[in-house]
């Protein structure tokens, strides 16, 4: 187990390398990847209360659901707009340390599979505090990590907004990573980047 980095809304450290199983995936060992926000005993089921008050995790096989925002120019852009295209969408938040480790694996998949009909598009959720991230947040992002790859925030909001309530709630944690088919159907979520599983299922989808 890999202590990494603390959560802005809590004391103790909440990135972790995990053997957890998100929903879809047969293994999760060897993934880098941070739990959600907690802070004190009992904060961890109180967060997943209200998280499921606000909506279910995305299921797999399902439509899945859009996230609206602006991008680093400051545009308004959207998820579904990249439907037709196989979707990598990573939501990550600025303080996890495991996301910024995975920027730059991001970007090489969008550089290798983008010609080939891969949409990356990463969305911070909350900046090195926790609070909603803005478009200099976005912009700080792309430029430390040189991306190329779209890049967005969530307007909805933070642990009540559409990315987090739906799709971090489905694996726990930060980065979640999902794969959307063509036809905007969930196919594969899970908690922390493993690239063999993800190229795997690239090609397969990309295929179809």
């Amino acid at each position: 187990m890999r202590l990494n980095s603390l959560s802005p809304r809590g004391l103790w450290p909440v990135c972790l390398l995990t053997a957890l199983l998100p929903i879809g995936t047969a293994s999760a060992q060897g993934a880098s990847f941070c739990p959600g926000p907690q802070a004190a005993p009992g904060a961890e089921e109180a967060y997943r209360e209200r998280l499921a008050a606000i909506g279910r995790p995305q299921q797999l096989g399902q439509p899945a659901t859009d996230i609206r925002g602006i991008d680093a120019t400051g545009a308004g852009t959207n998820l579904a707009r990249f439907k037709g295209q196989v979707i990598l969408l990573d939501v990550s938040a600025m303080w996890c340390g495991f996301c910024k480790q995975d920027a730059a694996p991001l970007q090489f998949l969008y550089q290798t599979y983008g010609p080939k009909g891969l949409a990356v598009v990463t969305c911070l959720t909350e900046d090195v505090n926790g609070a909603a991230v803005n478009q200099s947040g976005l912009q700080q992002w792309v430029n430390t990590y040189h991306l190329t790859q779209p890049v967005m925030n969530d307007a909805s909001g933070t642990w009540n907004g559409v990315a987090e309530s739906v799709y971090v709630q489905a694996t726990g944690g930060f980065p979640t990573l999902v794969l959307i088919d063509k036809a905007f159907n969930v196919q594969y979520i899970r908690g922390g980047l493993v690239m063999p599983e993800v190229t795997a299922m690239i090609d397969k989808l990309l295929a179809q």
